[in-house]
């Protein structure tokens, strides 16, 4: 009896990861059509799109987190908005450098986020990154300067530039909020963050006299498939698996998205990356590769 127990124990199992890497490969879907969808919403300028895209997903979220939100002490929403601040300089600097530069640059480039990340733990929090660790930081940055001196040439070193900005600045959001996870649950943190980076975006849209609205019936289409996508399905589903997987699991797994956001350029926008990308890129994925492999508990 305890056998065949064991056995259904161990099916189920399995169909509960088999069923956690689905929903990990559709997150990641999700995550790379983010550039390409930025393109087709013609008309509409970046920081309004990524104004819209916060306020759309905390509105979405807000009702389901609504009960956990309203017995919140005020001091737990500090993490959470600060991770929103940074998140509105990743959205308005990355959502910015795809219109400037290739969509092979902007994703290389913004996923050099671990490396920030390792760098700022080391410098503020005082924690060590293996040997194995810091060499992936020099390949990546190899990397970035191969993608960027090829770019030079070809004038879209500004977008080059921002994406790298929104790289640093998603090091900033990931950090304020895995600490904010530590006391709060996915949904009022995400809403919190999402709320309070549409608000900064608000404000940057009215400095910069960022017209709202006034756009074509698609590009409001565009921004709803953002929501839905990228914001909604890419980023909470990939919270969503944590739980199944661990965060270096996830962090290689999530290495995919420059690839397939690639492909879908090349076959939707029929955009040719620079022949620097390829190099430059194998050399960052690589780096953050052995930036993951050093986190994993016992690394060397």
């Amino acid at each position: 009896m305890v056998q065949p127990m064991r056995a259904i124990a161990t099916r189920a199992e399995g169909g509960e990861r088999g069923e956690a890497w689905l929903r990990l490969g559709l997150a990641i879907l999700a995550t790379s059509s983010s550039a390409i969808l930025v393109r087709y919403a013609e008309g509409a300028p970046a920081l309004a799109l990524a104004f819209w895209r916060c306020a759309l997903g905390a509105l979405c979220l807000a009702p389901w987190a609504r009960s956990r939100l309203s017995g919140m002490a005020l001091r737990q929403y500090l993490l959470p908005a600060v991770a929103g601040g940074f998140l509105a300089v990743h959205f308005g600097t990355w959502i910015t450098s795809v219109g400037l530069t290739t969509v092979a640059s902007a994703i290389l480039l913004v996923s050099t986020t671990p490396i920030f990340v390792a760098s700022a733990d080391r410098v503020l929090f005082g924690i060590r990154l293996a040997g194995r660790g810091w060499a992936g930081i020099a390949l990546a940055i190899v990397g970035v300067g191969a993608i960027g001196g090829g770019d030079f040439a070809g004038g879209s070193i500004a977008g080059d530039g921002l994406a790298l900005a929104g790289a640093v600045a998603a090091a900033g959001y990931l950090m304020a909020g895995q600490r904010a996870r530590r006391s709060l649950g996915t949904l009022e943190y995400a809403a919190i963050a999402y709320g309070c980076a549409a608000a900064l975006l608000l404000v940057a849209c009215g400095v910069a006299r960022v017209p709202l609205w006034g756009w074509p019936g698609r590009t409001w289409f565009i921004v709803g498939l953002m929501v839905a996508g990228p914001q909604l399905l890419g980023h909470t589903m990939i919270n969503f698996v944590l739980k199944a997987f661990d965060a270096t699991t996830v962090t290689v797994a999530v290495m995919l998205e420059p690839v397939v956001a690639i492909l879908l350029a090349f076959v939707l926008l029929g955009e040719i990356p620079s022949p620097f990308v390829f190099p430059g890129g194998v050399a960052i994925l690589a780096g953050i590769y052995a930036i993951a492999r050093s986190q994993r508990p016992g690394a060397t």
